[in-house]
């Protein structure tokens, strides 16, 4: 089991990547032993959704007070068209000197759509790592609305 946090930042699009050409919709960040009580609801929720665009470092979209170390995140995406790199979808990021993802999602790379969910302590540089990578199969269909999941609870993860 992971250390609780005393709260996350929230990224749609992260500062430090380029942004999908995609549409964000109904997130929700719940604590996986009851779905029922949501602990972070996004403002795009209520209204409606919007495209992704890169967040400023320092300046995340949303900030999750105490979250809980077993949780469920879900969302709607619609990918509207394939960048040339790396691009960032959401994050979920520490508040401490150590980057956390909680997790980092993404697209794997270069003109697909299959997805990349980080998870861990780490950084950017090379052999500073101690996260868990998932790489989904599936292409995700160009503008279709995509129900995603990432559920965590103990040391199990996984994604629908």
């Amino acid at each position: 089991t992971r250390a609780p946090l005393d709260k996350v930042n929230v990224y749609i699009g992260d500062p430090w990547s380029e942004a999908a050409n995609a549409i964000i919709s109904d997130i929700s960040f719940t604590e996986a032993v009851d779905n029922t009580k949501p602990t972070f609801v996004s403002d795009y929720f209520y209204s409606g959704s919007q495209l992704i665009t890169p967040s400023v470092d320092g300046q995340p979209d949303a900030v999750v007070f105490n979250p809980p170390t077993d949780y469920s995140l879900k969302f709607t995406l619609e990918v509207k068209g394939l960048v040339d790199v790396w691009t960032s979808i959401i994050s979920f990021i520490g508040d401490d000197d150590n980057l956390l993802f909680l997790p980092s999602l993404y697209f794997q790379h270069q003109g697909t759509t299959k997805m990349r969910v980080v998870m861990g302590y780490g950084s950017y540089a090379p052999d500073s790592d101690n996260r868990l990578y998932i790489h989904t199969d599936k292409e995700l269909t160009l503008l279709k609305k995509h129900s995603i999941e990432v559920h965590v609870y103990g040391t199990k993860s996984s994604v629908y």
